[in-house]
Order: structure tokens, then C-alpha cells, then sequence
């Protein structure tokens, strides 16, 4: 700032001894043509004053989005109004977004304007593909300068802006889960999602179990009787935990857990959720719109961790007695020993997208391409 106020300083120095000098001159030789010069350049002198005493910060600058709510994958557009409350001249405004490294290595959004004698002007910046997270866009730079180009001067505004980005939704996930349901398997006792989307377990048929709830396409599969088992309310007491351990699929794992909590919060199911990650968050069985925004907003700051880091707070959150479904990137030797006693005692379901082949685990498998968003599978 020093530096800048100082080259402004020097420049006008410069213009007053060029001014003095044209002065001596005219009343040296005080012919027409002389005077003609000196009035003009006083006039150029004015003018550059008027300009250089005008002030950016006069500039009252908005910046909104045109969505209010962002998922990954999805283009953002972002709106910048600028507002003041004179008409005074300015001939061009180049103004300067520059965007957050959580976004990557993407260029600064720039935009030059002719704002002339508006009081009020919006303008759209190019659009940039979102990322799940939560953004901090920095304060917006100004550049201006007199009508002759001689006297530039900057500002940065002092607000910055936040933008969160939800994980991509996929509300058809309880049919991924399904499809992906070990069905052709003899003798499993296995969960699954049938159309009425509500989550439940298979077990064999025993004397005394009512007709009504005999699944009769399993039992056709199997060749044995199974018996679809409620429990009153299979998602008033389903525990929920996603396992972000640092993966090439940690970013499709936490998508499918997203759309699977927010597909059963949505239809009013009670359930519990673990997230471990970087930050390990709980939330107790509720319902409400607001759980579900804290939920997303957990799922949207959230980065993967060492597997080892994790597993203290894997202990913590596997419950005996509860149904648990375990979304996890993938399955390794040391997950697997954690989780033995409760997959033993058939508590638990994995939900994965790669296992290590030594390890031999029921886990349903999803396809990593049907979690992929629409950017994702143009850019593949």
C-alpha cells in the first residue's frame, strides 16, 4: 500500500514540474500558441486530479450466487453488483475474484466494466465447476484509472465471502444398495432394500413366524424359507457410520452414506449417524430438517484420515444391540478385525466399493460409476 501511495506521489511531482516548465515557457515566449498549450494541459491537470481524489471504496460490492444451494459437481455462477451513491466519472473498473485453493489450480475470474456515470451495475463472472467443501472467497480486487491512463490506482475490498458445497445427491440410492444385495446367495442371512425402500433384514423361517412375512423371492433363491424380520421400526434403531479413511473411493463412499441419511431423513426415519473423519461428529436418532442441515454441513467440511487414526474412534460408535450399516471406502485387514464380532453375529452390513482379495467379507459391493457425477462422467 506504502509503495502504491508513493509511485501516485512521484507521478504527480513529475506532472507538476512538467507544469512548471510549460508555464516558464509560455511567459517566456507568450505567443498564442503557448497559452493555447498551458490552458489545455491545466485542464488535463483537473481532470486528473478530480480522478485521482475519487475514491474506490466509495463502491459498495455484493456478491451472491445465483443458487442457493451447490452440490459437487455442479457449475457455480457467481453475481457482483456494485453500488455508490454519486455519479461521478470513472471511466473503466477492472475488478479481480480470485478463487480459494480449495478449489485447485483454477485461474482468477476478471472483469472489466465501463461504469461511466452508473450509480448501480451487476455483472457475472465465468462459471467454475464446485467442489464439496466449504469455500472462503477472498476480497475482491479494483483497479481504475483517469481518462488518460496516467494515474492507475487499486483497492481491495475488506469482505470476504463463504460458499458450501454439499456432497452430489443421489436419491435413488436405496435401489443402488439393493441391486448390489447378495440375493443369489444360499443360506445368507443378509439386509436388503426391497421398492418400499424400508430397510430390514433376512433370516430363516422358524415355527411360528407369520406367512405375510415370508419372502418368497428370496426363499425361491435360496431354497429355503426366509422370513423378512422389522423389529417395529428397523430405522428408529439403524446406526449409521462412515469410515473416511484416505482412499481413491473416499469421495464416492461419502456420497452414497450423504444420499443414504438424507434419503431415509427425508421420508421421516429415525436413525443413528457416525461420521470419522478429520472431525468425528454424532448425531442421536431425531428427525427435522434442521438435523439434516447439520448433517450435510458435517458431510461437506469433512477429509479423510489415516485408517490407524481412525480405528479409536471406530471402537466408540460400534454399538451391540443395534443394527449398524458401515459405509466405508474400502475394506482392509485391520477393518476387518474390528468388525469380525459384530458381522459374526450378523449386526453389521459393509457397504464398500473395493476389498483386498485375501479377505473374505459379505460386503455389498456398489459400483463406483453409478456414484459418479454428471462432471465426473463427461470428463472421465
Amino acid at each position: 500500500m506504502f509503495k502504491k501511495r508513493l509511485l501516485l506521489a512521484s507521478r504527480w511531482i513529475i506532472m507538476l514540474i512538467i507544469y512548471t516548465g510549460l508555464w516558464a515557457y509560455t511567459l517566456f515566449q507568450g505567443d498564442t500558441a503557448s497559452w493555447f498549450l498551458t490552458y489545455f494541459f491545466t485542464l488535463i491537470l483537473v481532470l486528473l486530479f478530480l480522478s485521482s481524489i475519487y475514491p474506490l471504496k466509495a463502491w459498495n460490492v455484493n456478491r451472491q450466487f445465483a443458487k442457493n444451494t451447490y452440490h459437487d459437481g455442479d457449475l457455480v455462477d457467481m453475481h457482483v453488483t456494485f453500488t455508490r451513491k454519486s455519479r461521478y466519472p470513472v471511466g473503466y473498473l477492472l475488478f479481480q475474484q480470485k478463487l480459494p485453493l480449495s478449489f485447485g489450480k483454477l485461474n482468477a475470474r476478471q472483469q472489466l466494466d465501463y461504469p461511466l456515470f452508473k450509480k448501480k451495475f451487476t455483472v457475472t463472472l465465468d462459471s467454475f465447476v464446485g467442489l464439496r467443501g466449504i469455500h472462503s472467497f477472498p476480497a475482491i480486487d479494483l483497479e481504475t484509472s483517469d481518462a488518460f491512463g496516467l494515474l492507475e490506482r487499486s483497492y481491495q475490498t475488506s469482505a470476504e465471502k463463504s460458499l458450501t458445497i454439499y456432497p452430489s445427491y443421489f436419491p435413488d440410492i436405496l435401489e443402488k444398495i439393493r441391486e448390489a444385495t447378495p440375493e443369489n446367495e444360499r443360506n445368507a442371512a443378509y439386509w436388503t432394500l426391497k421398492k418400499n425402500t424400508n430397510l430390514h433384514s433376512l433370516r430363516e423361517f422358524s415355527s411360528g413366524d407369520r406367512i405375510s412375512l415370508i419372502d418368497w423371492k428370496s426363499s425361491a433363491k435360496t431354497d429355503q424359507l426366509m422370513t423378512r424380520e422389522f423389529e417395529n421400526s428397523a430405522t428408529s434403531r439403524l446406526s449409521v457410520i462412515f469410515y473416511g479413511v484416505s482412499h481413491p473411493h473416499f469421495e464416492l463412499s461419502l456420497r452414497a452414506a450423504y444420499s443414504f441419511i438424507r434419503k431415509i431423513s427425508e421420508e421421516n426415519g429415525e436413525i443413528r449417524v457416525s461420521i470419522l473423519g478429520d472431525k468425528t461428529t454424532n448425531f442421536s436418532p431425531s428427525a427435522g430438517t434442521n438435523k439434516l442441515q447439520d448433517i450435510s454441513i458435517a458431510f461437506a467440511e469433512l477429509s479423510p484420515k489415516d485408517g490407524v487414526i481412525l480405528q479409536e474412534s471406530l471402537d466408540s460408535n460400534l454399538h451391540d444391540g443395534e443394527k449398524i450399516l458401515l459405509f466405508t471406502p474400502c475394506i482392509d485387514t485391520m477393518l476387518m478385525q474390528k468388525v469380525s464380532r459384530l458381522t459374526d453375529s450378523k449386526q453389521l452390513q459393509i457397504i464398500t466399493f473395493e476389498s483386498d482379495q485375501a479377505i473374505d467379507t459379505k460386503a455389498l459391493f456398489l459400483e463406483p460409476a453409478s456414484l459418479m457425477s454428471r462432471w465426473e462422467r463427461e470428463n472421465k
